[in-house]
């Protein structure tokens, strides 16, 4: 079976994810106290990392069959994203975006970015958590007008087939949990705490973080994606760290392309776009002193 260069390049991402999750597993395992956390800090980084992989799969088709969707299952697994339900609110989050229709993927709530304790509640994606187990709820007791109802307006033309989809990716997340319960308790063992919990800590806020300036601070009631979305030109790093997310004007503007194109439609667009920043600390300073103003204007 002939590959494409897109899904050759995406197997090789997706290859150095597997290893770093490996690499950083075994360190954990073997390092002590408190070097432990530094560990933790990189696997919970290659976690938010695997969420922007799984959001390449919902636009680019890179396998065959069912492998598509358990491939992004598996990527969105330690942050309890699931992919079908993702794919399904980010397409119209695509398709909606500028529109009183969107809806962001994840349960967001950036006013709450005003105060010291919302950007905390902001960072720690506790309200996708809380959303997750009410799914898992759902789903175990076989509520699909539930699990529908949960996706709001991008529920309303979803089908049968997608939505059984949905409702076994969160019994995926839920045998998950139970098995790392029960191996802990069987075992006394610590290790779903030091390989999942703890990394999940970090994990929480650096996707958040990636998230965060996609559209902030951009006009959300056009439906332009050159004053809608915001790039941050990045380091060679953080292109691959965040899979090329961090153009996102480009992305919103040619959604089809493949994600490691993104820079070559930034230079032929460069002069459209409204919102841009040289790197992610610059936009972390504006993004301060923005909050800084606001609390002072209150």
């Amino acid at each position: 079976m002939k590959h494409s260069p897109a899904a050759q390049i995406f197997y090789r991402k997706l290859a150095l994810y597997g290893a770093l999750v490996i690499g950083f597993g075994t360190l954990i395992v073997l390092m002590p106290w408190p070097l432990k956390l530094l560990a933790q800090l990189g696997l919970g980084a290659i976690f938010a990392h695997g969420i922007e992989l799984e959001h390449e799969l919902i636009h680019q088709k890179h396998y065959g069959g069912g492998w598509q969707r358990w491939v992004g299952t598996a990527l969105g697994l330690p942050l309890l994203v699931d992919f079908t339900r993702y794919r399904a609110t980010h397409l119209h989050h695509h398709r909606a975006l500028g529109t009183a229709d969107d809806e962001e993927s994840f349960a967001y709530d950036f006013e709450q970015l005003a105060t010291p304790t919302g950007i905390i509640l902001h960072l720690s994606m506790l309200a996708h958590y809380r959303a997750v187990v009410q799914r898992i709820g759902m789903a175990l007791r076989g509520d699909r007008p539930a699990l529908r109802a949960d996706m709001g307006k991008t529920g309303h033309n979803l089908s049968a087939a997608r939505l059984a989809e949905i409702q076994q990716g969160y019994w995926v997340f839920a045998g998950a949990i139970v098995l790392a319960v029960a191996f802990s308790l069987a075992f006394h063992s610590t290790l779903a705490l030091q390989l999942w919990a703890v990394p999940l800590l970090f994990a929480s806020p650096i996707h958040a973080l990636i998230e965060l300036p996609e559209h902030w601070g951009c006009e959300p009631i056009s439906t332009d994606p050159f004053v809608n979305s915001r790039t941050i030109q990045p380091s060679r790093f953080m292109d691959w760290f965040t899979n090329g997310n961090c153009w996102h004007v480009e992305h919103h503007a040619r959604p089809a392309l493949p994600m490691h194109a993104l820079p070559g439609l930034h230079t032929s667009h460069f002069a459209q776009i409204k919102h841009l920043n040289y790197g992610y600390g610059d936009f972390l300073v504006q993004f301060w002193v923005a909050l800084g103003q606001q609390r002072a204007e209150t």
